[in-house]
């Protein structure tokens, strides 16, 4: 596995500088953030996992503010997946939206399950150059079955943020080069067939006429209808009827 730590960018930061423009950026969007999880504590340079390392970075919830920001950092030293970027290849880190509710259980949970989510995504795109694009989908099997407990989402859609102010999208950074914040956001297996029929740009602006955001929410009503511009698949039409028997 490689190791980052200490190393520069093609660009010339070091990790240590790069972390500390990521730490800002998120602090003039949302507020300061803490390293949850620390890939170099932890097991930089040790680890049999494939990828960079990535630390865990999040933001906690603060005055009328009732959800957490986590977002990654490690994906960002080197350029890649399948971006719409120029030569195909940009410097990405992924970030999702965690409700606290009070429940100290509960909360600690979904902060656990997106911080892990935003980890393996930041790995997955330098270990298979997964393609990332609006609407793009990443799914596990050829038959996907839900990924979290007491939830039906099947896969994922990379979307851009949009609980931050827009200018959180992209991160200038100080030599001129940037960036590019998506969101790996679960979604129904609906929504993921109506995508392959329609496409991932229908797909992107459905979710987003629908009001989906990157806040986790495992049981929010689906987005693939026709009202979205989604409209079912015959498949999962057929499917649902003999659910229904």
């Amino acid at each position: 596995m490689q190791d980052i730590w200490g190393s520069r960018t093609e660009s010339g930061l070091t990790a240590e500088e790069l972390r500390e423009e990521l730490r800002l950026h998120l602090a003039r969007n949302l507020g300061e953030p803490h390293i949850a999880f620390s890939d170099q504590d932890g097991w930089a340079g040790k680890s049999r996992e494939p990828g960079p390392p990535v630390d865990v970075m999040v933001v906690p919830p603060e005055g009328e503010r009732r959800f957490a920001y986590v977002c990654s950092f490690g994906s960002a030293m080197k350029k890649g997946g399948d971006a719409l970027a120029p030569g195909g290849k940009a410097r990405m880190e992924f970030a999702l939206a965690v409700p606290q509710k009070g429940d100290a259980a509960a909360d600690l949970a979904m902060l656990n399950m997106a911080a892990n989510t935003v980890r393996q995504f930041a790995k997955l795109v330098h270990i298979q150059s997964v393609r990332v694009s609006p609407g793009e989908t990443v799914q596990f099997a050829r038959d996907p079955k839900p990924m979290f407990e007491d939830s039906k989402q099947v896969a994922f859609a990379f979307t851009r943020p949009r609980l931050p102010a827009d200018n959180f999208r992209r991160m200038r950074l100080s030599e001129g080069d940037a960036v590019e914040f998506w969101s790996p956001v679960p979604i129904y297996r609906e929504e993921l067939e109506a995508a392959s029929v329609h496409g991932t740009a229908k797909l992107a602006s459905g979710l987003e006429r629908a009001g989906i955001t990157e806040m986790l929410h495992l049981d929010r009503p689906t987005a693939a209808r026709a009202a979205f511009g989604l409209r079912r698949t015959w498949v999962s039409r057929i499917r649902d009827f003999f659910r229904k028997r």
